[in-house]
């Protein structure tokens, strides 16, 4: 019998269970309509995929070509214990794992168990030794969602803290926060000025950061030269954006002629606003959705400084720190104990109810729907406080939120009345 290749045949059904049970009772492998796959290298995928712009899409250049350095987040593997909503009782579960409490005793109260690679008597042994409270740190946890870690390293699994990397946030930095991969419609990206975890978009979230700074070990004969801040993003693209902007000199305010180059943040804006373009994400869904994307970069100046300028405002706003948040489009109403109940929306109201009688008010359904990774934000924040009262704070937090995901919404349209002029003139 000759060698054959085989045919792989595919069929979908969408609806309720119901309505698949009979159809599965009223159909077998002869009556379903098939259609018939051509699977190709490197993935085979056993699915139908739209890769009818992939010529296009392989021109553009990986993220993860254009940055160095990049890992996934920091793996705690015990959330409930070295990650809180505020100081007090991050340090009081802290002050329990160091007293005198035998072992058994911590581990049924602060409800940790030994793993592979983390034992819970030798932790207390280095834990002992530490300062925790120099080790306490701001923590990128989801979407708008600030908390604190306890950032010493006896209380991770070997490699889980992710800390040859995620030590350049203990300075002034920037990352960029994406998913490799994504069986949902894609808007996983996000940005963080700190340490992050792994599941921060969904889990396997990698972090790219706008700058190294070198070996923090205490008495590096080196230690100054390495602690310089450099950029993480490949200097010979750097150079060849240069090469290609040719940037005109800029007359300084003492009258001298100078020509600043193509700087880091403007790439890293840059990079921010097109994968905030619907346009890019809706055409090139299929491959956002196997590997970490691709960038096209315009060889129009002009258009790569508008750009870049868009992704500026957009990584102003989602670190919550544009002017445009100094006055909320939304306003917390009504009282009864501020204590997370629910999470409802009144779509006809513009409102969204924490319990009985109060409600953040004039949000809008495509704001309550916006998704960060395969987070609802306004609902996923809410979701996580269930139970507990929200201090001043917070709610001026969330009402913030709420404007920043409206003008995200508006930025996004702007960006996409410029993106398809970036296909055009692509450097290549």
């Amino acid at each position: 019998m000759k060698n054959k290749q085989a045919k792989i045949n595919y069929a979908d059904l969408w609806g309720l269970r119901e309505e698949k049970y009979k159809f599965l009772e009223e159909n077998d492998v002869k009556s379903t309509i098939w259609k018939q796959l051509q699977p190709k290298l490197p993935n085979y995928f056993f699915v139908i995929k739209n890769f009818s712009s992939e010529d296009t899409y392989n021109k553009f250049l990986r993220v993860s070509d254009i940055f160095k350095d990049y890992k996934s987040g920091v793996s705690t593997l015990r959330d409930h214990f070295v990650v809180a909503f505020n100081k007090s009782d991050l340090v009081n579960r802290m002050n329990i794992f160091k007293s005198n409490l035998s072992d058994d005793l911590i581990k049924s109260s602060l409800n940790l168990e030994d793993t592979r690679d983390w034992n819970l008597r030798l932790a207390r042994e280095k834990f002992m030794k530490s300062n925790f409270k120099d080790n306490i740190y701001l923590y990128s946890y989801r979407p708008f969602d600030l908390r604190l870690i306890c950032y010493d390293q006896s209380l991770f699994d070997r490699g889980c803290s992710r800390i040859e990397l995620m030590s350049n946030f203990f300075e002034a930095n920037l990352g960029l926060i994406l998913r490799r991969t994504s069986e949902k419609e894609w808007h996983h990206c996000f940005i963080t000025e700190n340490i992050m975890d792994m599941n921060y978009l969904e889990a396997r979230t990698y972090v790219f950061p706008l700058y190294l700074y070198g070996d923090k070990t205490e008495g590096s004969l080196f230690e100054n030269e390495l602690n310089k801040k450099r950029t993480n993003i490949n200097t010979e693209f750097v150079a060849l954006l240069n090469q290609t902007y040719n940037p005109q000199p800029v007359t300084t305010p003492l009258g001298q002629q100078k020509t600043f180059g193509i700087s880091p943040e403007q790439i890293f804006n840059y990079i921010y606003a097109i994968l905030y373009s619907n346009i890019y994400r809706q055409k090139y869904q299929e491959f956002l959705k196997i590997d970490f994307p691709r960038i096209p970069f315009t060889k129009d100046y002009n258009l790569f400084k508008q750009l870049a300028e868009l992704g500026e405002q957009l990584v102003n706003l989602h670190l919550l720190k544009s002017k445009e948040l100094d006055n909320p489009i939304s306003k917390f109403h009504g009282n009864n104990g501020n204590q997370v109940e629910k999470r409802g929306y009144e779509e006809k109201e513009k409102r969204v109810y924490i319990n009985n009688k109060q409600y953040f008010g004039n949000i809008e359904p495509e704001v309550w729907n916006y998704f960060i990774g395969g987070y609802q934000v306004l609902d996923k924040w809410l979701k996580d406080r269930k139970g507990r009262v929200l201090s001043s704070e917070e709610v001026k937090h969330y009402c913030k939120v709420v404007t920043t995901l409206s003008e995200t919404i508006g930025i996004q349209q702007k960006i996409d009345k410029l993106y398809p002029e970036v296909e055009k003139n692509l450097i290549k």
